[in-house]
């Protein structure tokens, strides 16, 4: 495997480790880098491929997993200026980010937004709970940006309790450009009205970038820092593809007004903020509201 050499700074406290695991556990090893937690397997219908080039006793894949997940958590607070989320009063209780690998029948990767348990693992010291992420063990983050994909709705889901698709789905799709391999990435026409936006999901994302072309200053010509090219795969092939930075920078205001929508809504309906029901976070009543805050000058 070839490294750039300062690439070893994120992957010094990455340790692996067998575990014993709960008779119902999926996983028997665990991997850790920074806030996150992967848990995965060798063996059965959700192992990952076991290929370990660097023979640093982490699979590839997993390596592979873990260097998205980072990169994309070094662009989300470093480039974009976003408080990740554990700095969030919401998840303030939580001490880290669990990534579980396992098999899906459809779809590649699931994020939650409600603090859990941790996975019980022989050896674990810390009681706190947890945020938990899923990701398919068929996903080669070398072709795929579900990793960074999921992280961001983490992200979403710290600053605001809305979960309409076209916003969390549009607005994280599109953010998946910089890791994309494709040096073409898909934006399709965007709706002309924010009425148009209920039923929208990822195909939102040409919303998101008509938007922020129109709220971007034509004098902010600022480039990604040089810290980026750190981030490598394990075969050598860099994770940022498609290193753009100024057309992201409205997801900071974005995100800041939904999150002042989400407190207003929460004393309007009298609900604990990070504490709705989950079909009122799904539901389509806000639409037009979010809508017009996140357009407005």
């Amino acid at each position: 495997m070839y490294l750039l050499p300062v690439l070893c700074v994120f992957l010094i406290p990455v340790k692996s480790t067998l575990a014993k695991p709960h008779p119902k556990a999926l996983y028997t090893h665990s991997a850790a880098a920074g806030v996150f937690r992967v848990f995965y397997t060798t063996e059965g219908k959700h192992a990952v491929p076991a290929d370990d080039k660097d023979g640093n006793g982490i699979p590839d894949r997993v390596d592979d997993i873990l260097v998205q997940l980072k990169a994309a958590d070094w662009f989300y607070q470093t480039q974009l200026n976003l408080i990740p989320p554990l700095k969030h009063s919401r998840y303030a209780q939580s001490d880290g980010i669990e990534v579980h690998i396992q098999h899906f029948d459809q779809g590649t990767g699931l994020a939650f937004d409600e603090p859990t348990k941790p996975n019980w693992y022989e050896g674990q010291s810390s009681k706190a709970f947890t945020l938990k992420i899923k990701i398919g063990a068929q996903v080669d983050p070398r072709l795929s940006t579900t990793p960074a994909h999921e992280l961001f709705h983490v992200y979403q889901y710290a600053y605001s309790p809305f979960k309409t698709k076209w916003f969390t789905e549009g607005m994280a799709r599109w953010l998946e450009e910089p890791f994309s391999r494709h040096t073409q990435f898909a934006v399709p026409p965007s709706p002309s009205s924010c009425r148009e936006l209920t039923g929208m999901a990822y195909n939102a994302n040409g919303f998101f970038a008509r938007l922020a072309k129109r709220q971007v200053s034509v004098f902010d010509q600022t480039a990604i820092s040089d810290e980026h090219r750190q981030f490598v795969y394990s075969d050598g092939s860099p994770v940022f593809r498609n290193p753009a930075v100024v057309k992201f920078r409205p997801v900071k205001t974005w995100l800041e007004r939904a999150a002042e929508l989400g407190a207003k809504e929460s004393q309007r309906l009298g609900l604990v903020e990070g504490k709705w029901p989950e079909p009122l976070q799904r539901s389509a009543q806000f639409d037009l509201t979010l809508c017009e805050a996140l357009t407005k000058p």
